[in-house]
């Protein structure tokens, strides 16, 4: 069990921290595939170059190819997903080609809990078009870790 924070002053200094940017495409598969694993079948999407594309279609920007963690290492064993915002300024289009960077904006701990010590990771994901006009934003929280800390039955 963990007893003191990992929270050094080293891993403190990431926040803010943003990674390089990294080209992504609106694809026809990113975004069936993004549908799929949304909504646990397969999507058939129509909309041609240039065509507006639902808003799932993020899902697939932000991890293919996924652009850098910001810098987070992993102090813990184990990571999972607990919330993912998607904020748009206009929708994605079919075949655009944007440049996405990822920005370490918080990490908070918790000692104790159903999960015993961990730490929550807030990453940010800014695309934006070739001339640098903002289109979506992602925020995305991670939770690490570690299982054999977890406490069974303990809801706080």
């Amino acid at each position: 069990m963990v007893e003191e924070s990992l929270l050094t002053p080293e891993v403190r200094a990431l926040i803010g921290q943003s990674s390089e940017p990294v080209r992504v495409r609106v694809t026809r598969r990113g975004t069936e595939r993004a549908a799929e694993v949304y909504f646990g079948e397969p999507v058939t999407i129509t909309a041609g170059p240039g065509e507006d594309v639902p808003g799932f279609a993020i899902a697939a920007l932000e991890f293919d190819p996924e652009p850098a963690s910001a810098g987070f290492p992993a102090l813990m064993p184990n990571t999972i997903l607990i919330s993912n915002e998607w904020l748009f300024e206009r929708p994605l289009r079919m075949d655009e080609e944007l440049v996405a960077v990822r920005r370490l904006a918080d990490v908070t701990e918790r000692f104790g809990g159903q999960f015993g010590y961990s730490l929550n990771i807030r990453q940010e994901t800014e695309f934006a078009d070739p001339a640098g006009a903002t289109i979506a934003r992602t925020v995305t929280t991670m939770m690490q870790y570690d299982a054999k800390n977890a406490r069974k039955g303990d809801s706080e």
